[in-house]
């Protein structure tokens, strides 16, 4: 987002929320490239399309050139001008319940004169956290997700694709997934819980040189679907 000066970038930083365990943190960078400082910057309480916000600190800098802290230190200093300078540039957290779902959180990110329409788009694997658990647990667990809450599909992958590392890295590289120790070569498993309700998100991957099964097992039925086609095109694609 850009506007009049103001521009923001947001990132996930895939660590657990300080503000809500149901939460998805972000990191919001904001940069003043305008003629005159920007005051009172500071975003709506709740979203436009119904998710709560955790929001920052109205910003709070310094007049000094290319100042930038985060907001937690910026608390802790207690500034007293509510101003971001021309040049300045500030990083702040904040946290949004997605209610696990990859629907868009549209808020406002405002100024003491302005008001600017912001879209925060999360991938569906971003919006889960690592979990750890042995092979026999996942096994166990998995068992338990059959049925309808299972979803599986066959590739062809390329040869530089065809290690259990470069499946490690594409897997986490998609989703926020913990890797589970394995004892056979050919079968990477990896696991994570939903932000929002904590439901149980599993995904195996076993090589059969040049095909891979994917399954993915989960009771959230559409994020489970959703994070197959991803990790699909992950797999099968050689610059990923």
């Amino acid at each position: 987002m850009t506007g009049k000066g103001l521009s923001a970038q947001y990132r996930f930083t895939r660590q657990p929320c300080i503000y809500g365990n149901s939460m998805v943190s972000l990191q919001l960078t904001l940069s003043n490239s305008g003629a005159q400082a920007l005051e009172n910057i500071h975003i709506s309480e709740k979203s436009s399309t119904g998710q709560n916000i955790h929001r920052f600190n109205a910003i709070e800098l310094y007049s000094s050139y290319g100042f930038d802290r985060s907001d937690s230190l910026l608390t802790d200093l207690s500034l007293s001008s509510e101003r971001l300078e021309q040049q300045a540039s500030i990083t702040v957290s904040m946290g949004v319940d997605f209610n696990d779902s990859t629907q868009a959180a549209n808020f406002q990110l405002c100024t003491k004169e302005d008001e600017f329409n912001v879209s925060v788009q999360p991938a569906v694997g971003e919006l889960l956290l690592p979990v750890t658990m042995s092979e026999a647990d996942f096994t166990k667990e998995q068992g338990k997700l059959v049925g309808m809450n299972e979803s599986s599909a066959t590739i062809t992958m390329t040869p530089e694709n065809v290690s259990s590392q470069s499946v490690n890295r594409k897997v986490v590289t998609v989703a926020n997934l913990g890797v589970i120790p394995s004892s056979q070569d050919n079968i990477q498993r990896f696991a994570g819980k939903t932000v929002s309700s904590g439901s149980l998100v599993l995904v195996s991957v076993v090589l059969k040189d040049p095909d891979a099964v994917i399954t993915v097992n989960t009771e959230k039925t559409v994020m489970g679907s959703m994070l197959l086609r991803q990790l699909k095109t992950a797999l099968t694609n050689s610059a990923l």
